[in-house]
């Protein structure tokens, strides 16, 4: 049976919907010959949190909860990202598709190969990061968020990281997803972190001067019209026929009751 890609063009979700749905799509296609493409939002501000985060160490709950800020934690690793005026994609596929790459820097090669196409179709210039960041200073002073840490393919823009991304590698499958940002809102995320002030300030310098975002490319482009162009970019670059199609009423179904369980709430929501 032919590799098909099916991309979904989700709406604005709650943190939980969202991060139940990336766990279904990364259960369901083990034994699918799909490769699932998502694109989707935030119903509220929300942080994201690695995998191995300590909640209480990372984040000041009492100002994200005054504030109506949400948070989750990431079945991903790597640190604290705020979703917040942007787009968030996820790409999930078998491993028995050997088109998406056999290791890390593969598979990170070939989604980033086909970001870029869309980001170009949408004229914003931009390239892979071409070397692992050197950021010892840095670290000295605070820890980094993922936006301030490009690995090798990650998505540069005029000398600055554009998107960020994390992956995660099952036995039988794998989830690649991150975030886009349409406005400069995720530099807000040093406000919502157990950090210093002085950390605060050091923190929200370095995200003005090493990340970017699309506004500051191109001012008043549509968001859905950025999505046409990434989803362009899959469909050039893969091998596959694409397919739109959202949700069906079974699986949204299935998502709510993986969302809604006790055993979800204590994998990413404590």
């Amino acid at each position: 049976m032919k590799t098909t890609l099916r991309v979904i063009k989700d709406s604005s979700r709650s943190a939980a919907f969202n991060m139940a749905a990336d766990m279904y799509l990364l259960s369901r296609c083990v034994t699918e010959p799909v490769v699932y493409l998502r694109f989707y939002s935030w119903q509220v501000p929300t942080i994201t949190i690695g995998y191995m985060q300590n909640r209480e160490e990372s984040l000041a709950i009492d100002i994200l909860d005054e504030h109506g800020v949400s948070w989750i934690r990431r079945p991903t690793g790597g640190r604290a990202v705020l979703h917040h005026g942007d787009i968030t994609y996820t790409c999930a596929f078998s491993k028995n598709i050997p088109e998406m790459g056999k290791g890390i820097a593969e598979t990170y090669h070939r989604i980033s190969a086909c970001l870029i196409y869309g980001l170009n179709q949408a004229g914003i210039t931009c390239s892979p990061h071409s070397f692992f960041v050197n950021a010892q200073d840095v670290k000295r002073e605070i820890k980094l968020p993922c936006f301030l840490a490009p690995n090798r393919n990650e998505i540069m823009c005029r000398g600055k990281k554009l998107v960020g991304s994390a992956q995660k590698r099952t036995d039988d499958a794998v989830l690649q997803h991150g975030s886009i940002p349409l406005t400069g809102r995720f530099r807000e995320l040093p406000s919502y972190q157990n950090i210093s002030e002085e950390q605060r300030r050091v923190f929200t310098k370095l995200l003005h001067r090493k990340c970017t975002c699309i506004e500051e490319s191109i001012p008043g482009l549509d968001e859905n019209d950025l999505i046409e162009c990434l989803q362009e970019g899959f469909r050039s670059i893969l091998p596959y026929t694409m397919t739109i199609q959202r949700w069906t009423d079974d699986e949204e179904r299935e998502i709510e009751k993986i969302a809604g369980s006790q055993e979800f709430a204590q994998l990413w929501m404590q």
